[in-house]
């Protein structure tokens, strides 16, 4: 089986689709990169290196899940808004905010 590690298999294997399920997994619950690492049993610098390389699948498993994750949370903190709760119309009032710089890139 190729790997970048042994246990960081890239096969289209059964194995390779669990890890990859397994990590969008664990970032939906907004565990960090050192503890799925940790859980996986896959080297950490490893790990690291795929999730910033924009081609990986790594990296696209563990930004959609997380990207997912966050705009759950946006939503109801919208909602939240919606009724008046001053931290969710302060927090939507970043997001926002954040939502401008990033059409700037």
């Amino acid at each position: 089986m190729d790997s970048i590690n042994s246990s960081l298999p890239v096969c289209k294997s059964e194995e390779w689709t669990a890890v990859l399920d397994r990590i969008a997994e664990l970032a939906r619950d907004l565990t960090p990169i050192s503890e799925i690492a940790a859980l996986l049993d896959i080297n950490e610098d490893m790990l690291r290196m795929e999730i910033n390389d924009k081609s990986s699948p790594v990296r696209h498993a563990y930004m959609k899940a997380k990207a997912e994750t966050a705009r759950e949370l946006r939503k109801n903190e919208l909602e939240l808004a919606k009724v008046g709760a001053p931290l969710a119309v302060q927090l939507t009032s970043n997001y926002l905010k954040e939502m401008q710089a990033d059409e700037m890139i």
